[in-house]
């Protein structure tokens, strides 16, 4: 007689129902994709959303940061609480035509995949009610948070200055991006940084103006500006040590309005990127030493002002393993890596300053269903399968959270 077999812990069933909810998951993504909204104008999005989660018996916590929500699931133990995080916003981009869905916004698009996480935390939250109307207990607590103004790098900093993870009790958090810089069925899920830093800066040049055919009897804001953009490359190039990475670069220049005036004040405006906090700083400082130094140099002034950036994204090692092992459980262990980091933001990072937590890029570029576009292109897709991977995964690692009580080290 064959001995009787255990029933299935509380992530196999949770994992189960998420692959049973794989085409709800992708429905969601394809509703939400309809109405993209940009940062802290997600109405419709958060309306939407706060119905949905109603349509399940939840009641969630709307008004957060303005647009954002979060909900606390049923099935809670006694254990830590877990925060899955979900950003909302779209970009200004206009979508190609082809794309069905397609946005109902000319100049606007979900082109860097929030849709699909929404719909993943969705799909996770779900999956939660389903289990705990079956009896299913969680070893702990699990609160999905919506968060909007993801794109400007602002909207974390709002639900943490409300201190909203003070109120909703997290004690770890975990998130993940879908990722068009690697193949479907992959994940990157490093011990420490995950993504960069980010910060913009702007620097302004003014003086007299004057006849282009009469340069000594003026001050050159544009030549100035083009010393400048020719001077900043070189703080990557020549004073961060070439191990440890950072980019700079110059996206914007305007001066003038005619070809033979020398206008009285021209501007540009760049962003640098570094995943060490030391070269971040570095920058931040030698950014506008060299803006001035050069504006003293051709004799106009200068203005310099910086956005209020965001810091890397950086794993702590302890739910970073557990995260890896959730996503090794789902796709196989040979195709969830530990690196590299990558030079775009997000930030998830000022989250992971305030708890200990984990943050996963999850493969989702497939050539054979046309998803080869990268992040905010007109041509972006989400692969539909791997919206129910990325839920699995999630929560496995919430899961086993909770029961590891892991440490941020």
């Amino acid at each position: 007689m064959n001995p009787r077999a255990e029933p299935p812990g509380i992530a196999e069933r949770l994992a189960t129902t998420a692959r049973a909810l794989a085409d709800i998951i992708v429905a969601h993504q394809r509703t939400l994709h309809r109405f993209p909204e940009l940062a802290f104008e997600e109405r419709r999005t958060s309306a939407w959303l706060a119905d949905t989660l109603r349509g399940l018996g939840l009641e969630p916590h709307t008004g957060l940061a303005g647009t954002g929500l979060a909900v606390e699931l049923p099935g809670a133990g006694p254990g830590p609480t877990v925060m899955l995080r979900a950003d909302m916003d779209g970009l200004p981009v206009r979508e190609e035509p082809s794309h069905e869905p397609r946005s109902e916004h000319e100049d606007r698009m979900h082109a860097c995949g929030h849709d699909g996480h929404m719909a993943v935390a969705l799909g996770a939250a779900e999956a939660v009610v389903r289990v705990a109307g079956e009896g299913g207990t969680l070893p702990g607590r699990l609160v999905v948070l919506f968060q909007p103004a993801e794109e400007t790098g602002t909207g974390a900093a709002r639900i943490v200055e409300e201190g909203v993870l003070d109120r909703l009790g997290v004690d770890y958090v975990l998130g993940l991006h879908l990722w068009s810089f690697a193949p479907r069925g992959q994940a990157i899920v490093p011990d420490g940084t995950v993504m960069a830093s980010a910060d913009e800066f702007r620097v302004a040049y003014s003086g007299r103006g004057g006849h282009g055919a009469l340069p000594h009897e003026a001050d050159d804001v544009v030549l100035a500006l083009a010393h400048l953009v020719v001077a900043l490359q070189a703080l990557v190039s020549r004073e961060v040590d070439p191990v440890r990475p950072a980019v700079l670069s110059v996206g914007r220049i305007e001066a003038g309005s005619a070809p033979n005036v020398l206008p009285t004040r021209g501007e540009l405006e760049g962003t640098f990127r570094a995943p060490d906090t030391d070269v971040r700083g570095h920058l931040l400082h030698r950014v506008g030493e060299l803006a001035r130094s050069i504006a003293a140099a051709h004799g106009v002034e200068a203005e310099v002002s910086f956005g209020a950036g965001i810091p890397p994204t950086v794993n702590h090692p302890g739910p970073a393993r557990l995260l890896r092992a959730a996503a090794a459980a789902v796709l196989g262990p040979d195709n969830v890596r530990d690196g590299p980091p990558t030079m775009a933001a997000e930030d998830f990072g000022l989250f992971l300053r305030e708890r200990p937590g984990a943050f996963m890029l999850l493969g989702m570029r497939d050539e054979a269903a046309g998803v080869v576009a990268p992040h905010h292109h007109p041509d972006f897709r989400v692969a539909p399968g791997a919206l129910a991977e990325g839920c699995e995964i999630l929560l496995r690692a919430a899961v086993a959270l909770m029961e590891s009580r892991a440490d941020g080290g």
